[in-house]
């Protein structure tokens, strides 16, 4: 019996047509290829959807404070409060997401120049509640988005 060293060329080209042919991991390797694309997609849309889903909890809560500060200030308390404190009602408005009270500026007797939009001229004597919060990430590491999300109300 002839024996060959495992360097004969022509046995190593056997083993590898042998192993192109084979087709038992090509939907491992595929996987592999494909699932960290698919994993960014996700991520990317979900984080996409925190955004939006913020930036609505921001706005929304700006309006009701002043909403509430302009109709009726003795009203806007905390929860558990008894003391008049707008950011902290403005902060109680935020649903579905945790705003820390210190986000949000309140003005009382806001004029035209402090206005959200000082194109227009809506006189003296309104509230204004504006809000600015750094948005981070939760999956840094896929998705790196770091923003400063902002609104501004301004109530007659």
């Amino acid at each position: 019996m002839e024996t060959r060293s495992p360097t004969d060329p022509a046995a190593a080209r056997r083993r590898l047509a042998s192993l192109w042919r084979e087709r038992g991991g090509a939907t491992a390797v595929e996987m592999a290829f494909l699932l960290p694309v698919f994993f960014l997609f996700v991520f990317g849309i979900i984080e996409f959807a925190r955004v939006v889903l913020t930036q609505t909890a921001l706005q929304f809560a700006s309006e009701a404070a002043a909403r509430c500060a302009a109709i009726s200030p003795s009203a806007c308390t905390a929860p558990g409060g008894s003391s008049i404190d707008i950011p902290a009602y403005a902060a109680s408005q935020t649903m579905g997401v945790s705003i820390p009270s210190t986000a949000f500026t309140y003005t009382q007797n806001a004029n035209a120049t402090a206005n959200c939009t000082t194109s227009q001229n809506v006189g003296t004597g309104g509230a204004m509640v504006k809000a600015n919060y750094a948005f981070d990430s939760i999956a840094t590491q896929l998705v790196p988005l770091n923003v400063t999300l902002s609104a501004c109300s301004y109530h007659p």
